[in-house]
């Protein structure tokens, strides 16, 4: 058996059979890791499933919590445990919602099973616009049509407005505003800006600096506070053709003001293209088409988003900032390199800056 990343199959086997209805065993048949993410610890599970003597082949995705501290600042005290976070909103989402989701199996808070708390869903096939390498530059995105890459991005950002259109205290996701706080801009300006200081650890980043001070020098008032994924863009969806098949990465989520969510759109929309030195290619509508689609589909305006679109830039940088951290933790890098300044994510937030000081 190919046991893959350093976990206890046997108790994960054990764990599924009493979560699997008319289950008997369950037998894993090795482990694969997918490409991409740097948060959680994912990992895919062939297995055979024995109910009433009969077997059937499933798959199964794990998410295990990583042991070093999350690549996205805490929204409230206590929510440290990313995995369940996602959990947490993916349920929110399933029971609130036709958006679609992993099929639940179970969430694990008890670290004693496989060595930190997990979930577990069902295995959703689909197609994954990968940032490495680029889905602008190689793979089945450039090989579509261009009505395919059109149709995918006016769904993705339609579905963008469906999770921010989520009655989030009716789903149970007050957790994340705690007592006496306002889940507005200057919230999470406050929270980013402190989690980027923190993960510099001294270390320079100038064009952070810039935007910060020109972030806090003009706050937006606010709409009222919505669902915010986080990560929203094409890569956490899987797509069957131009439909989504399955939303996945929540451990962003949050509330506030849906123009975040937009932001984070439009900002890796030009991350992928013009900071990564990739064409635009046919069939993919204009960043104005892509606005006016949100708030047709959110159904209200948003006006000016350089504002949101900056703001998700530097929390990008301060992203890479962190994951370079975690790598240096792992000892996959070594210590006290410039690469968090790498990547495309600095050239991004300079690309917006520049433009509203055009």
């Amino acid at each position: 058996m190919d046991t893959g990343p350093d976990v206890d199959l046997r108790a994960v086997e054990g764990w599924l059979a009493v979560r699997l209805d008319g289950a008997s065993s369950v037998r894993i048949d090795g482990v694969s890791v997918p490409e991409g993410g740097y948060s959680g610890e994912t990992m895919i599970l062939p297995a055979v499933v024995t109910c009433n003597g009969a077997d059937r082949d499933e798959r199964f995705v794990l998410r295990r919590e990583p042991p070093e501290a999350a690549v996205y600042p805490a929204q409230a005290p206590g929510i440290v445990v990313e995995v369940d976070l996602q959990w947490r909103v993916m349920e929110a989402i399933r029971s609130h919602t036709s958006l679609p989701v992993a099929p639940p199996v179970g969430y694990e808070s008890d670290p004693a099973v496989i060595g930190a708390p997990f979930f577990v869903t069902g295995f959703v096939e689909g197609d994954v616009p990968r940032e490495t390498p680029a889905y602008t530059a190689e793979g089945f995105y450039v090989e579509s049509t261009a009505q395919r890459r059109r149709d995918m991005n006016i769904a993705g950002i339609r579905t963008v407005a469906a999770v921010n259109r989520i009655d989030w205290r009716a789903a149970g996701l007050g957790f994340l505003v705690p007592d006496g706080v306002e889940p507005d801009l200057r919230r999470q300006l406050d929270i980013w800006r402190e989690f980027a200081g923190r993960e510099l650890r001294g270390r320079p980043h100038p064009v952070m600096e810039e935007a910060w001070l020109r972030l806090a020098a003009d706050v937006p008032d606010g709409a009222e506070p919505a669902l915010c994924w986080g990560d929203c863009r094409l890569g956490n969806i899987f797509w069957d053709g131009a439909t989504p098949a399955c939303l996945t990465d929540f451990e962003g989520a949050t509330i506030v003001p849906a123009e975040f969510d937009l932001g984070w759109f439009l900002m890796f929309d030009r991350w992928i293209h013009e900071a990564c030195g990739n064409r635009r290619l046919d069939g993919e509508p204009s960043r104005s088409e892509l606005v006016s689609t949100y708030e047709v589909a959110l159904g209200r305006p948003v006006g000016a988003t350089w504002w949101h679109e900056a703001f998700a830039a530097v929390r990008y940088c301060a992203i890479v900032v962190r994951v370079i951290n975690r790598l240096e933790e792992r000892g996959v890098m070594p210590p006290g390199t410039d690469t968090y300044l790498a990547g495309g994510v600095t050239d991004c937030l300079r690309l917006v800056l520049d433009e509203e000081a055009a």
